[in-house]
């Protein structure tokens, strides 16, 4: 076959890859926002809302959701510039992401010399692997997806550098890995990485391989202290010790290693939430204790039989990329995730590689395809589940009744559905499962509050904020003392609000409060803020309009007014006809 031939083959396998792929996540471009984080991240987020030289900078100066991500933030800006909130086209530029991984990881392959066919059948599970849907289908999850591309592209850079010792591929590999951390800052153990490609892959085991990585090593210092003040800062960082000790915590941290290779080799019970084992008479499930176990196992098999470089290469790769999520330094409230494989998967099918480049039988060849098509059934299958919150919730359930997280989550989603009972039962359980759960506490009290229940609503508040200050529940509660028009109590809750969160709908009900007692210089102060924040925040226009007309400004209110009704405010039509014509 001459190079032409065998280069339009290989377009045509690739091709066909990004093809299936498409059919497999077609129907999850057409998913609703969830509540984990997109509302935060996109829908609510007044970073993305407009693209000018100062909200450049606010980019680059924020968090979001305890994450420091702004090329991420950047993209979604982007697309809210060309597309608004339309949450297809956040869809879709997961999924370019994701192709441009897959292609990736294929380029990766060819350049580690792996056989065409390992290198297709790694880019296919890449591809269509059930694991790999989380990320792809939730659009909180693009950073992943983004941080990965550049993390890719740097390694690929890197690969380069090490055949021409070309100072200019080290640059833009240098380049690609500031922009991977700048993405999202699990990209931080990328040097790590490269040292355990020279010394493992490539057998380059000097110290002059470490000495060239310390300009890399500084920028994974920088970032990593970066992520520990904004998880620190967000509350993200999680007290296990709480429920388990240090010798529990090891326990957990050589599950979680095995964890994702056993569901990367039987993709079965996958779900949007795995919590933490429940602690009975002082001791974890038998699985925990056995992890370690087989973890040495397979350490004294690698040793006895002094494994392939190749292989020891893939198992660091895995173990270099899993690292961050490990709870060695415990973040979140979930001890594995779906998504965090997504990067790590490349140590796994580098493993996976290095079988099927001893694979010469054509007819084994074809069996073995039938593996990617199982998996895009699956992850076919499994988008459907990210539809919206109550699919994602109640498949968690079908999985596991007693998540506390996921009844909450379902009960928030049915109380802004309308649907009170339902809402009421899924907080009643989350409560029972989890008496410590201040967030379930807090969303109960608030749709006591819609149900017009001031002295339940009052009780969950002031529970919330006992077992854990956090800004929702200071906002909600100062709502429920304004409908009891103590003023000045809800003003100083609204503030402990914007201490811990500043965000637009909190500036403007204490705007609302300032106005009612009198106080309009700083109300109107804070409604400026909150546009600032939310420029398309219509509640804030339409207060900023009747509070300057109150105020004789008659002019001024009307143009706020228009503004609001430009933004769909229900109320804003009808107080600019009153008012202004």
């Amino acid at each position: 076959m001459g190079l032409s031939a065998a280069k339009n083959k290989r377009n045509y396998a690739l091709l066909g890859i990004l093809l299936i792929a498409f059919f497999v996540y077609l129907s999850s471009f057409t998913n609703a926002y969830t509540h984990l984080d997109d509302q935060v991240q996109v829908v609510h987020n007044p970073n993305i809302k407009q693209l000018n030289i100062n909200q450049l900078i606010d980019i680059f100066k924020s968090t979001s959701v305890g994450m420091y991500q702004p090329i991420s933030t950047l993209f979604y800006a982007f697309t809210f510039a060309l597309f608004g909130l339309n949450p297809t086209a956040f869809h879709l530029l997961s999924f370019l992401f994701h192709c441009i991984n897959i292609l990736l990881v294929y380029s990766i392959f060819k350049k580690l010399n792996f056989k065409d066919f390992s290198a297709f059948f790694a880019a296919a599970i890449f591809a269509l692997h059930p694991m790999q849907v989380e990320s792809v289908a939730w659009v909180s999850a693009f950073s992943n997806l983004c941080f990965t591309a550049f993390f890719l592209m740097a390694f690929l850079q890197y690969l380069q550098f090490f055949e021409s010792k070309n100072k200019y591929t080290y640059i833009s590999c240098f380049i690609l890995f500031t922009l991977a951390c700048f993405a999202k800052s699990a990209a931080i153990v990328f040097p790590v990485l490269l040292i355990a490609t020279d010394w493992f892959f490539f057998q380059n085991r000097t110290w002059k391989s470490i000495i060239q990585k310390i300009p890399l090593l500084l920028v994974s210092l920088i970032f990593g202290l970066i992520t520990l003040n904004s998880r620190e800062s967000a509350g993200h960082l999680s007290d296990l010790s709480i429920s388990f000790d240090l010798i529990d915590r090891f326990f957990l941290i050589c599950h979680s290693i095995l964890f994702y290779p056993i569901k990367f080799i039987f993709p079965y019970q996958l779900s949007a939430f795995y919590a933490y084992p429940e602690i009975s008479e002082g001791l974890l499930p038998i699985t925990y204790y056995l992890s370690p176990l087989l973890l040495i196992a397979f350490a004294f098999v690698c040793w006895k039989y002094k494994i392939h470089q190749v292989i020891q290469f893939g198992v660091l790769f895995y173990l270099i990329g899993i690292a961050l999520v490990l709870q060695l330094i415990p973040v979140g409230n979930q001890i594995t995730t779906d998504r965090y494989i997504y990067l790590p998967m490349l140590g796994l099918l580098i493993i996976l590689g290095f079988f099927l480049n001893k694979v010469q039988d054509k007819k084994v060849k074809i069996l073995l395809l039938l593996v990617p098509l199982a998996f895009a059934f699956l992850s076919f299958e499994r988008s459907k589940i990210w539809q919206n919150d109550e699919t994602i919730w109640l498949d968690v359930l079908s999985k596991n009744p007693k998540v506390a997280q996921a009844h909450n989550n379902l009960g928030s989603y049915y109380m802004q559905a309308g649907k009170a009972q339902k809402a009421l039962n899924h907080f009643n359980i989350a409560i029972r499962e989890k008496p410590y759960y201040a967030d379930a506490f807090s969303n109960r009290g608030s749709l006591y509050a819609q149900l017009e229940k001031s002295d339940e609503a009052m009780r969950d508040f002031n529970q919330a904020l006992k077992l854990r200050p956090h800004a929702d529940a200071y906002f909600n509660r100062a709502n429920e003392l304004v409908k009891a028009k103590d003023l000045n109590s809800a003003i100083a809750d609204y503030t402990a609000s914007i201490k811990l969160a500043k965000s637009a709908d909190v500036y403007t009900n204490r705007a609302f409060a300032y106005a009612q007692i009198g106080k309009i210089e700083l109300a109107t102060k804070d409604l400026e803020t909150a546009i600032k924040l939310d420029p398309t925040y219509g509640q804030a226009y339409f207060l900023f309009g009747m509070i300057l007309n109150t105020q004789g400004q008659k002019q001024a209110a009307c143009i706020k007014l228009k503004k609001a009704m430009t933004l769909n405010h229900t109320k804003a039509k009808q107080a600019w006809e009153q008012i202004c014509i």
